[in-house]
């Protein structure tokens, strides 16, 4: 999996070499994105081992309260076409609660009736490349790949007993971004990078509203999604995680 993983960045790195000469561009425009807002679970199931261990809602847990996050992109625009993006968005929720029935997570077993700590981290690092092929009518069309990096963690604690899955991989991407201009200063966009497999799924999508204030300074609004999850010998876990978002970006 892991060769698969790296013939797909070579070739992605490879036709971004190719473009670029080709095109003969260079660096035009560098912005920087701060994005904050609350991050609600709709689903975190989760069974480890998945062949042995038990499944059980991990929102019973660490809860379903709102709860600050954080994200921060860089974005670099070759040309009139090419779009290099690099984000940084860590999760990490922990809290304590009861489960309905004793549970064995990593060949441990956790009672019922006792309090158990649990902890849920999906930090993510990406890198995404586009390729804008329309932009015209007032409408921007994109498409193109993205690399994601993985640290992923499930803890639970009760009493002496302590037992954690982590989990650092690559998984590959594709990515569509189609903006609307409203009015001259107000687009609506959305953004999605997604891909399944039989092993498991992966979505980040996002419509969001976008109002430039200045050449150098855009104010967004809008609502994403995190769905996905995997389903492999070692590891059985999907989640739906829920952002209300607004975010600053400032041109350089």
């Amino acid at each position: 999996m892991m060769i698969r993983y790296s013939v797909f960045l070579i070739l992605t790195i490879s036709f971004l070499t190719a473009s670029f000469f080709t095109d003969g561009v260079k660096a035009q425009q560098i912005s920087i994105e701060a994005e904050s807002g609350g991050l609600w679970y709709s689903r975190n199931d989760v069974r480890i081992p998945n062949d042995g261990g038990t499944k059980f809602d991990m929102i019973t847990l660490i809860g379903n309260d709102i709860e600050p996050y954080i994200r921060l992109r860089l974005n670099v625009t070759l040309g009139r076409r090419h779009t290099i993006r690099a984000l940084y968005a860590p999760i990490r929720s922990s809290n304590r609660g009861f489960l309905p029935e004793d549970v064995i997570f990593e060949n441990s077993l956790y009672e019922t009736g006792t309090a158990i700590e649990g902890t849920y981290q999906f930090n993510t690092y990406r890198l995404t490349y586009r390729y804008t092929f329309y932009n015209r009518n007032n409408w921007v069309l994109g498409a193109g790949a993205a690399a994601l990096l993985r640290d992923a963690k499930v803890q639970l604690v009760q009493n002496d007993i302590r037992e954690e899955n982590t989990d650092l991989g690559f998984v590959p991407l594709l990515h569509v971004y189609a903006e609307r201009r409203i009015y001259s200063d107000l687009s609506a966009i959305f953004d999605v990078e997604t891909l399944a497999s039989v092993q498991g799924r992966a979505t980040d999508a996002s419509l969001l509203l976008n109002y430039r204030i200045n050449n150098n300074l855009n104010f967004l609004v809008g609502y994403r999604l995190l769905e996905g999850g995997a389903d492999v010998d070692e590891v059985y876990n999907f989640s739906w995680i829920n952002f209300a978002f607004a975010a600053l970006r400032l041109t350089l």
